[in-house]
């Protein structure tokens, strides 16, 4: 009884870790901004860390990152060698086709939005 016991929790923490790994999978690459009120942003994630650049190119950070159902949290967001935010935390949706983002911020006058747009390529990068 004991071993199925640990044969049971093993098999629903082995389940939480492939849930999480596929949906972090669905986030992995470059999304675009595509809201015409803002300036343009793209976001590329990385399987272990997320890079922002916005403003021409010329805002560039970094951070580590992991998401659960309905948020993505970053830690230790950098700007060059300075970090600006230890954590920051996005809520998100996904929407069904896996091509469009929503994320929800918090601003300092309540919440911010946008929407992305998966994109093959880094506009800000010239190849």
């Amino acid at each position: 009884m004991k071993y199925i016991k640990l044969l049971f929790i093993f098999l629903i923490i082995s389940q939480t870790g492939c849930k999480t790994h596929k949906q972090k999978s669905d986030l992995l690459g470059i999304w675009e901004s595509i809201e015409s009120h803002q300036t343009k942003n793209v976001m590329t994630f990385y399987q272990d860390s997320l890079v922002l650049d916005g403003f021409s190119g010329d805002f560039h950070t970094n951070s580590e990152w992991n998401m659960d159902d309905s948020n993505i949290y970053l830690k230790n967001v950098r700007l060059m060698d300075t970090i600006l935010k230890k954590k920051l935390t996005y809520k998100y949706v996904l929407n069904p086709s896996k091509d469009t983002l929503w994320i929800k911020y918090k601003i300092e006058k309540g919440y911010g939005s946008t929407r992305l747009k998966k994109v093959e390529k880094n506009l800000f990068i010239i190849q």
